[in-house]
């Protein structure tokens, strides 16, 4: 049965996958997100991005909560789609390559029979970097 390897960042993710433990990496899917690359005000508008305050108007900073919202988003359409594999045994094992906060919003939309299916976690962004290059990440015998 099929070994998946999911590399991905807020924006972009590629799902490859190997037929046995010894087999190349081959890109099964691509996806793309673009709202979670836009700036957060892009994101949202208000009346014109000022406020009055002490001294004269002044420019609006947030947290980028609707940016951070685009994230999570992905993460969970993501899981939803791991999900549905696990559940028609379409891999045996999975490896995830994120940055840190990313693998955290996976990890949060992961049900607990997906996070079983980790075989391991590797905190790093290589979502746009070359099959060889995420390969070399990856155990020798996966």
């Amino acid at each position: 049965m099929a070994i998946w390897v999911l590399a991905a960042d807020a924006s972009r993710a590629r799902l490859f996958e190997a037929e046995n433990r010894k087999a190349p990496l081959q890109e099964k899917q691509d996806w793309m997100h673009p709202a979670s690359r836009l700036r957060e005000g892009d994101l949202v508008s208000d009346d014109n991005g000022r406020r009055e305050g002490p001294g004269g108007r002044h420019g609006v900073a947030s947290e980028p909560v609707h940016k951070q919202a685009e994230e999570d988003r992905f993460a969970q359409e993501l899981a939803q789609t791991l999900e549905e594999a696990r559940k028609n045994d379409a891999f045996v094992r999975l490896y995830l390559i994120a940055p840190p906060k990313f693998l955290g919003s996976l990890r949060k939309h992961a049900s607990k029979e997906l996070q079983e299916k980790i075989a391991d976690e590797i905190a790093k962004d290589l979502s746009t970097h070359s099959v060889d290059d995420i390969r070399r990440q990856l155990p020798k015998v996966l």
